[in-house]
C-alpha cells in the first residue's frame, strides 16, 4: 500500500501526479497495481504494465500531433483505461479533459466548442 511518508524516505519529491507512478513502480512494483473485472475474472495491470501503456500513449500522441496544453478528453467510465490515457497525456504536458459518459448531447457540444479539444478517447 502507498503511503506518503515513503516519499520523502525514496528521497524524492513529486512535483507532477505522474512522478508518483515511477516511485511507486520504482519502490513497490505492485503485480495487481490496477484492477478491472471483466465477465471472465478479474484482470490486473502490474506498475510495469501501467508505467508501459501511459509511455506507449505518451508516444502515440506525440505521433498524431499532441504537444503540450494540447486538450485530450476521456469519455470513460472508471476504468484503468482511464488512468493509461490521463497519466500519458500529462506526460506530455497535455490537458486531459474529463467527461462522464451520461453527458447529453448538447453538453457534448458545449464541453467540445470550448475545450478546443484535439484528440477523445471513448470507452465502448
Amino acid at each position: 500500500m502507498f503511503n506518503p511518508k515513503t516519499i520523502i524516505e525514496y528521497n524524492m519529491k513529486p512535483t507532477r501526479i505522474f512522478d508518483l507512478l515511477q516511485i511507486q513502480k520504482e519502490k513497490y512494483n505492485l503485480p495487481d497495481a490496477l484492477n478491472i473485472r471483466m465477465p471472465d475474472g478479474w484482470y490486473c495491470y502490474s506498475s510495469q504494465d501501467f508505467a508501459d501503456i501511459a509511455n506507449s500513449i505518451s508516444i502515440g500522441l506525440l505521433k498524431l500531433g499532441i504537444k503540450k496544453d494540447d486538450k485530450v478528453a476521456i469519455i470513460s467510465a472508471n476504468r484503468p483505461e482511464w488512468n493509461f490515457i490521463d497519466f500519458g497525456s500529462q506526460q506530455i504536458g497535455a490537458v486531459t479533459v474529463p467527461i462522464y459518459p451520461t453527458t447529453t448531447t448538447e453538453d457534448y457540444h458545449y464541453i467540445f466548442e470550448h475545450s478546443e479539444t484535439k484528440i477523445v478517447f471513448v470507452d465502448t
